[in-house]
């Protein structure tokens, strides 16, 4: 793959129809955020704007603009396969970011200059206000719906400097302006030691970098333990849930024992925390929220299909057993879906049965912009039941629905570029909030560079400082 190959008309127009085609014939959710004259138009547009020969970046960036607008978290392209050899070519900006957070602040310092430090903000780069990038960055950044917390985490880290070569510029050097801690203005240019190889090298060495990676070991330590109970303080437990994929059997005895110590605990307080839960299994999201309920309740109202031919399975990530015996696990296609019945695959879709030991008493979410998929249906559907006070960030799941993961992994013909788009529209039993956004909270928690590198405990004690303040 070269950047600046030259694309002509014709093959930029054949992956452009390549890829719509396939979106209008199989995407469940190609007009969910957009009435579908809009979305027409759109595409229309695009084409035809590709009347002139474009070097690949230009292209890719109209591909990765009608991803985008598409508004799917589980739809996304990539510049193809030898992407991240293009990257080892780039001149990367030295210093990973935070967006997410109260301002964008530096996370590492990727130099040997030790004037500018961790939690410093970054000003501008390349003359160019921080905030106006991430907006410009936002057009090519998939999500569910109009989200950009979602977005602003996902192109934090080294992220940043990847999508900026590809959408933003690629330059040899990097004027930046920081405002550290103190409130001093430095000024700085960078043209040296721009490879990630070297980068990486060079952060690893200085000394101002210690305070992150130190609290990246201990959260990497923590990770190990994917779901958990503690009791901070007396009558409230912290349950921590940082995945929804796992083994299902595994998964579903360990939670019966957590919820066993939480009974047994006589809580009446319960913290949540699924931030940086970034999904897995809708079932098993369903599982937890069995414990939460005292009545049966819906988690799912359904999953569809536009089309249930064979050739269009056959192509997707589909489980085989749906490929080969496809209406053991769905309807055949009316009226032009084509529903998911309830099976070993698709338990999410029974109505819950409140679980006999279950918890009753006040229950504190804790989300943020990387709680996606079934972790955010969790939450949507917590909110919806008013069944949990929401803390943290807008979530990365739609509040209503949207794509499911299962879908087509596709490769345009002529110029190489990827992208897995969803066959599977999910319906969410909820009610009373925008289906463009994700689960809002109740009570805003925006990070802060010390809620990045604190202790465990201090943040621990943070939380349980917003709680006790509802």
């Amino acid at each position: 793959m070269q950047l600046d190959r030259v694309l002509t008309p014709e093959g930029m127009k054949s992956d452009f129809r390549y890829l719509r085609t396939r979106l209008e014939n199989t995407h469940p959710g190609l007009y969910a955020r957009h009435p579908k004259e809009r979305m027409q138009g759109i595409m229309d547009s695009l084409e035809n704007t590709l009347e002139q020969t474009l070097p690949f970046t230009g292209f890719y960036k109209k591909i990765a603009f009608l991803i985008a607008t598409v508004g799917c978290e589980h739809t996304y392209c990539n510049m193809g396969k030898d992407w991240f050899n293009v990257a080892k070519t780039l001149h990367f900006l030295p210093f990973q970011l935070f967006l997410a957070g109260d301002k964008p602040f530096i996370i590492i310092n990727g130099t040997a200059d030790t004037t500018i430090r961790p939690g410093d903000e970054m000003v501008s780069i390349n003359g160019k206000p921080v905030d106006s990038i991430r907006r410009a960055l936002h057009k090519y950044m998939p999500s569910d719906g109009f989200m950009t917390v979602s977005k602003d985490y996902a192109m934090s880290s080294m992220a940043f400097g990847l999508l900026y070569n590809f959408f933003i510029e690629r330059p040899d050097s990097y004027e930046i302006v920081v405002k550290t801690r103190t409130g001093a203005l430095i000024r700085k240019q960078f043209s040296k030691d721009l490879s990630l190889e070297r980068i990486n090298q060079l952060a690893m060495k200085n000394p101002v970098n210690k305070i992150v990676l130190n609290a990246d070991a201990k959260g990497r330590e923590l990770a190990k333990h994917q779901w958990r109970v503690e009791f901070p303080e007396t009558h409230t437990a912290l349950l921590t849930v940082r995945t929804f994929g796992a083994d299902k059997k595994v998964f579903k005895k360990d939670i019966d024992s957590l919820f066993a110590a939480i009974r047994k605990q006589q809580t009446d307080t319960l913290i949540i925390n699924l931030m940086n839960n970034d999904g897995g299994e809708e079932e098993l999201a369903a599982y937890v929220m069995s414990y939460l309920i005292d009545t049966p309740t819906r988690f799912m109202n359904a999953e569809y299909l536009i089309t249930d031919h064979d050739s269009v399975l056959a192509a997707s990530d589909a489980p085989k057993e749906v490929i080969t015996n496809k209406y053991a696990f769905i309807e055949p296609l009316k009226n032009g879906r084509s529903y998911a019945k309830i099976s070993e695959l698709a338990k999410e879709l029974e109505l819950m049965q409140p679980q006999a030991n279950g918890y009753h008493g006040k229950v504190f979410l804790l989300v943020n912009g990387v709680t996606a998929s079934a972790a955010s249906t969790f939450a949507a559907v917590a909110q919806s039941n008013n069944r949990a006070f929401i803390i943290g960030q807008e979530t990365s799941g739609s509040f209503t629905g949207g794509g499911a993961v299962l879908g087509l992994n596709l490769t345009l013909p002529y110029s190489g570029i990827t992208a897995h788009t969803s066959l599977v529209f999910q319906e969410f039993a909820t009610k009373g909030r925008d289906g463009n956004r994700g689960v809002i909270p109740d009570r805003e928690f925006v990070p802060r560079f010390e809620d990045i590198v604190c202790g465990y405990d201090d943040w621990k004690q943070r939380i349980l400082t917003l709680v006790s303040a509802e």
